[in-house]
């Protein structure tokens, strides 16, 4: 492939109709101009240029080679404008992938005031709980929760905040079944869980104490689903306990439709992250989203915390 800046040497010389007028125009020497306009030549086998004394025009060759190289010259200029925009204002699309679960709970209150901010920047949203690929699937940043992030190699890794699964049931039902008192007594209950986590009919929630004390609870579970939204509904509705994590759960409990359970014992607590690839060339936008999640996003994580522990010290 051609050289682009010997295209740019030989459509200057043509525009300003000579090689002096041509390195006065863009600076460049002119015995460089003569020089790599005339190494084109050679390379193409086509005369460019008549040149004498006092004068140098374009042949009949040239002037058709002309109007292909300035189109060429002029298309990577636009080209170098249009980057050159994108690096002065957030603009253009940013893919941000989460699981549905922070989607729901943490993305949707704060991204209309993002989308307000950056008026010229708009959102590809994948809200899916399975792991993606970002540099393969071509995802500028993704948020993910866990004891540990897998597949973050070669990623940058931020952490925004953390959340615990949470024990909670209806007031209705816990007033018929009773309410536990120790982690055991939950084996006796009507309880739910997710389908991988279920072997031979019995799942296991592994639960941690207010002193860092363990508790392994083996139970029967009437629902399993891994939609974390109809284990919600089932425990609204009375049917048993559920295991959730507490952005599903706080807004239930604040209003009183659920009570926690054994407030004091939770499942192990989940980090949350952001996730992206190296700052080396981003893009403003993907600059201003990141920038934008961790002001915004550890907040609203401490609200539903908060609201949810102060539902805990409240308990009966």
């Amino acid at each position: 492939m051609e050289d682009l800046n010997d295209l740019a040497y030989f459509a200057a010389v043509v525009e300003h109709g000579g090689f002096s007028a041509a390195a006065r125009a863009t600076g460049i020497e002119k015995t460089r101009l003569s020089r790599r306009v005339a190494a084109l030549e050679d390379r193409l086998g086509v005369r460019l240029l008549q040149r004498n004394t006092r004068h140098v025009a374009a042949t009949e060759a040239g002037e058709r080679f002309f109007v292909q190289a300035q189109a060429l010259v002029e298309g990577a200029r636009s080209a170098l404008d249009s980057m050159a925009d994108l690096r002065r204002e957030p603009a253009g699309t940013v893919r941000l992938s989460c699981p549905q679960v922070m989607a729901q709970s943490y993305l949707a209150p704060i991204l209309p005031g993002y989308l307000a901010t950056y008026p010229k920047v708009s959102l590809e949203l994948e809200a899916s709980d399975r792991l993606v690929d970002l540099l393969r699937e071509r995802i500028d940043l993704a948020l993910r929760a866990g004891a540990r992030i897998d597949g973050a190699a070669g990623l940058v890794t931020r952490k925004l905040g953390q959340a615990r699964r949470v024990l909670v049931a209806s007031p209705g039902y816990l007033d018929a079944a009773g309410r536990p008192r120790t982690p055991q007594d939950l084996a006796r209950m009507d309880t739910f869980s997710r389908p991988g986590d279920v072997h031979d009919g019995q799942a296991r929630w592994a639960l941690a104490g207010p002193s860092g004390q363990a508790a392994v609870i083996t139970h029967t579970p009437r629902l399993s689903t891994d939609d974390l939204r109809m284990q919600l509904q089932a425990a609204v509705n009375g049917i048993g306990v559920a295991l959730l994590p507490e952005p599903i759960v706080s807004a239930s409990v604040r209003g009183g439709v659920l009570e926690t359970v054994l407030p004091h014992w939770s499942a192990e607590t989940h980090m949350i992250h952001l996730l992206y690839p190296t700052p080396r060339g981003m893009l403003p936008s993907v600059r201003s989203l990141i920038d934008y999640l961790a002001v915004h996003l550890p907040a609203c994580i401490q609200e539903r915390s908060v609201e949810l522990e102060d539902d805990h010290e409240t308990a009966p």
